[in-house]
């Protein structure tokens, strides 16, 4: 039988924890309404470019474990706080608030003054990479550089010979991986 978690399921656990007193303290108005769904936290190692999400009409709230790796507890911590502004803002103000606006940075300011409306980026190597791919069209010889590997063809030999329409003749070849 395999052990229950390992460092993320602690670190989640105890951030639900420091999540539940804060909800208890801070936000009792927005638990009583009876719509206001209970946030639910999740820690994700997919997310490379922000470090907390909130889906407040779900109650669902992301932070990512890179992030936690890099900065620490004490960072994270107020990144959760930031998500549970933007639920406790959701529920007190309404759907038509901006995501930042007036009414994000008062229960930001009142759940924690430190709370910023950034966080500090990601360390560089953990970033996704975006490599793309060396295409050349196989009648003019154009190369090309794409992100995605898609069957595309060169639009110049479509416009010229196929009255700018798709032909598979020019479809265009990948040569090599763009780095």
């Amino acid at each position: 039988m395999l052990p229950l978690g390992g460092p993320e399921f602690w670190l989640q656990a105890e951030l639900q924890d420091a999540m539940d007193r804060l909800i208890k303290n801070h936000f009792r108005d927005v638990i009583s309404m009876p719509r206001a769904p209970y946030p639910r936290l999740e820690m994700s190692s997919r997310m490379t470019s922000s470090a907390g999400r909130c889906y407040p009409d779900s109650g669902e709230i992301k932070l990512a474990t890179l992030y936690h790796r890099d900065h620490g507890i004490d960072a994270t911590l107020l990144v959760l706080k930031h998500e549970l502004a933007h639920w406790a803002a959701r529920w007190r103000y309404g759907r038509r608030i901006a995501p930042h606006g007036r009414e994000f940075r008062a229960v930001a300011h009142e759940l924690d003054p430190r709370i910023t409306i950034t966080c500090p980026p990601f360390a560089q190597k953990e970033r996704a990479q975006r490599r793309g791919w060396h295409m050349t069209c196989p009648k003019c010889r154009k190369r090309y550089v794409r992100s995605r590997r898609d069957k595309v063809a060169c639009r110049t030999c479509c416009d010229n010979y196929a009255s700018g329409n798709y032909d598979r003749r020019f479809r265009l070849v990948v040569t090599s991986r763009a780095e």
